[in-house]
């Protein structure tokens, strides 16, 4: 009971971070099947419904070296921070053109172009968040815990947002996913103090200096790269999987 208790003090800013970003991604993941069902029965389209993820995931792929280099040099929390309210301003924004019967699968595509421009930044600051609220004994149970909540997610996601959409709304689905979003936000805000650590050389690299310095390390440690790689790999066979899948699901 007592190593549970210092466990427990030793991770209660992580535990905060981490349980209400979790219910965040939740309400963000179900709008995000909601609107793959809205777009698919607006259009009846599978490449309508696939070209969603190819505009969350473009700005990823092309920015993600440049972002973790600005990522490095400003603060942490005000990244997410300011990401997470990005996120919901585009929530917002495909609310309001719900309500006015306006919205246009073009919307969706910008809009989510634009979120995954801000994820592009929140996914290294997060990483380094939870780095830096983690003593390093405990990495290897956050790290668990990470991935248990990003299975739960990907498993809830589908059983939530259509048990809520079958028997509300589409608006009702939005409404949980902003709720989270204050829940995350408030906490972030107020509960959780981020240490701020700055290399004392910083600003002396250059942004596109420090991308060419990653690119240089991943040249010499081919290791790293080669399991990129291969991630990668796997990851677009499992793209193109899920690009078919809620078509053929729905039609």
């Amino acid at each position: 009971m007592k190593n549970f208790k210092a466990t427990f003090q030793e991770l209660k800013s992580f535990l905060l971070l981490w349980s209400t970003q979790s219910l965040s991604t939740l309400g963000s993941s179900m709008t995000n099947f909601a609107l793959v069902i809205w777009s698919y029965q607006d259009k009846g389209s599978a490449l309508t419904t696939a070209l969603l993820s190819v505009c969350s995931y473009a700005p990823y792929v092309l920015m993600s070296i440049f972002a973790g280099a600005f990522s490095d040099r400003w603060n942490k929390k005000v990244i997410m921070l300011a990401s997470d309210t990005f996120a919901a301003g585009c929530t917002v924004a495909v609310l309001v053109l719900l309500q006015t019967g306006n919205l246009e699968i073009w919307h969706l595509y910008v809009l989510n172009a634009l979120n995954g421009l801000m994820n592009t930044f929140q996914q290294p600051a997060a990483d380094v968040t939870v780095s830096l609220l983690t003593p390093k004994k405990h990495y290897q149970k956050v790290s668990g815990m990470r991935t248990f909540s990003s299975s739960l997610t990907s498993i809830l996601t589908p059983v939530i947002a259509t048990g809520l959409l079958a028997f509300t709304n589409i608006q009702t689905v939005i409404a949980v996913d902003l709720t989270t979003f204050g829940l995350a936000f408030g906490t972030l805000m107020f509960g959780i103090k981020v240490p701020d650590m700055k290399p004392a050389e910083e600003g002396k690299e250059k942004v596109l200096q420090a991308a060419k310095s990653g690119l240089r390390y991943l040249k010499h440690n081919r290791g790293i790269l080669d399991l990129i790689l291969f991630l990668a790999a796997i990851n677009l066979t499992a793209s193109m999987y899920n690009a078919a899948l809620p078509a053929m699901l729905l039609s």
